[in-house]
């Protein structure tokens, strides 16, 4: 692999998991409406609770998004779906 196919390949991996990690927190911002809560969300996307008294519902949503979300950081290019590399590759030709 050459040098700028290299460049390429490690920008549309960022790109692909920014995208991911968008998409995660979107997710888990509709699970929790609605349900009475106070999440802490850290710089490396994810949650934690401030208190210990929650629903059942709320610990499962925030377990199993930051299962997700460290699943992300272990990604390759390959492990995304068609349409989220056409959409990285979309996003890194505008610049």
């Amino acid at each position: 692999m050459t040098p700028k196919q290299s460049k390429r390949s490690e920008r549309k991996l960022i790109k692909l998991k920014e995208n991911k990690l968008e998409e995660l927190a979107k997710k888990l911002d509709s699970d929790i409406r609605g349900y009475d809560h106070i999440i802490e969300y850290a710089d490396n996307h994810t949650a934690s609770l401030r208190s210990d008294w929650v629903d059942e519902n709320i610990r499962t949503i925030i377990i199993k998004h930051n299962y997700n979300v460290n699943k992300v950081a272990k990604m390759l290019i390959r492990d995304f779906t068609d349409k989220e590399q056409e959409a990285a590759e979309n996003a890194i030709a505008e610049f």
